[in-house]
Parts: C-alpha cells; structure tokens; sequence
C-alpha cells in the first residue's frame, strides 16, 4: 500500500516519539506499506530536520547529551526505498498554507489514496480532496487504527 506522509509526521515520530507516528514508520520497515514523495517533499523534510538538528546542537552546545546518529539513522531508515514521483500538477487547494499543497500533488500526481498528516490546512479540506480525487486524509492515529482493524 502506497502513502504520501507528510512532514509533521517524520518530526513527530523522530523528535516527539509520537507513538502513532512512529507506528506508521514501523509498517513502512516491515514492508506493509510504501512512502511516495516528491523532491519537494524530500526537500522540506531534509530542510527541517537539518534546522532542529542545528537548534539541538546549538541548544546543547555539542554535550554528550545530544547523539546526532541515532537520529540520523532514524531518517535514513524512513527515507529507505521511498517511490520519487516527478511533481507535475499544481494545485492550490491549500489557500492559507501553499507550501502544504506539495502532499495533495503527490498524491494527485502518483494515484496515492493515503494522505498522512497532522496539518490543519490539509485536514480543513480533506471533504474536498476525497470527494473529487479519492484521497483519504487521516492523522497518524486514524490510518493506523484503520489498517489494524483491516478496514484499508
């Protein structure tokens, strides 16, 4: 089963240890599902995870405290073996966040039903996306409630 995982979800599992979040990284290491991504979902969530890692570091001052691989390889195993879809569509569904539109084009783009967010903008127009694509938005907790209980 494929999935488009926005970013909030990587910055919740890794750095908050929501455990839903993390659920879902762990159905992705045993093959149950598959992450699709654009570069520019690539691009933000490299960006972003860099930016924490420079506030942490910054932060602890380079302290034992703060073990940067652990972290990195968290990533890394996450990003392992992610479908690269070219971005082709545009959308603007997303008005107060365009930057949030990137995860509908995936979706759009590579025929994914699976929207993983924890983004308001995003979940405010989840009747509309499901209604003329077919597109599920469901928090973390929702797809993995649903995929336990074999209801996708």
């Amino acid at each position: 089963m494929r999935v488009v995982v926005d970013t909030n979800v990587f910055i919740n599992g890794i750095f908050k240890q929501d455990e839903f979040s993390k659920a879902i990284f762990n159905l992705k290491s045993l093959n149950k599902i598959s992450f699709v991504m654009n570069k520019e979902m690539q691009n933000e969530l490299l960006v972003t995870f860099g930016d924490i890692l420079i506030e942490a570091i910054n932060r602890t001052k380079g302290k034992d405290s703060f073990k940067i691989f652990p972290l990195m390889a968290a990533l890394s195993k996450c990003l392992w073996q992610v479908e690269e879809i070219d971005h082709i569509i545009n959308t603007d569904y997303c008005k107060d966040d365009y930057s949030d539109n990137k995860f509908v084009d995936c979706c759009i783009d590579g025929d994914v039903k699976y929207l993983i967010t924890q983004d308001q903008h995003i979940n405010s127009i989840s009747n509309v996306l499901e209604k003329e694509h077919n597109i599920e938005v469901l928090s973390p907790f929702q797809f993995y409630t649903k995929y336990k209980s074999k209801q996708i």
